[in-house]
């Protein structure tokens, strides 16, 4: 009988163990104060350069983005493909994966900073590491921008 008490506290004991470590995780992923969202928000920008004219669209979710981006240089070629990555703070910061020449994929790190409406892309050393751009602890550098997005309509 004592060895069956003994048993029975012990079950009683894992599963109050097992029920509070749910209510940790539970609590959590649910932070008082925190705000989640789920609202999408999709613009469109253009940026003109002397001959080169830079497209983009993005869609913002949350503390991310995606989107697609095309860069024309001057009547040569364009370079068009997706961008993706992450937000801070005033700052995306993420790769843009393109078609170079229309030939060959190329994948390397994109960056912009908003302030107001207009959108700073960054240039500055990148490294790769496991196929994965990003910019060396120097960069990136809004200092000297070749392309300021500005806001644009666009038909739907």
């Amino acid at each position: 009988m004592a060895v069956q008490m003994h048993y029975l506290r012990g079950m009683m004991l894992k599963n109050l163990y097992l029920i509070l470590l749910f209510m940790i995780a539970l609590y959590s992923c649910s932070q008082p104060g925190e705000v989640k969202t789920t609202e999408r928000r999709t613009a469109s920008y253009q940026a003109i350069q002397g001959a080169d004219t830079a497209l983009l669209e993005l869609t913002i979710k949350g503390s991310t983005f995606k989107g697609k981006c095309a860069i024309r240089f001057g009547s040569k070629f364009t370079d068009s493909g997706e961008v993706k990555g992450l937000i801070r703070g005033d700052t995306l910061l993420g790769d843009f994966h393109y078609l170079h020449y229309g030939l060959e994929w190329k994948r390397v790190a994109f960056a912009l900073l908003k302030e107001g409406e207009l959108l700073y892309m960054g240039e500055g050393d990148q490294g790769e590491y496991f196929n994965i751009p990003y910019f060396k602890p120097n960069g990136p550098s809004f200092d000297s921008v070749k392309f300021v997005f500005r806001p644009i309509a666009v038909a739907r």
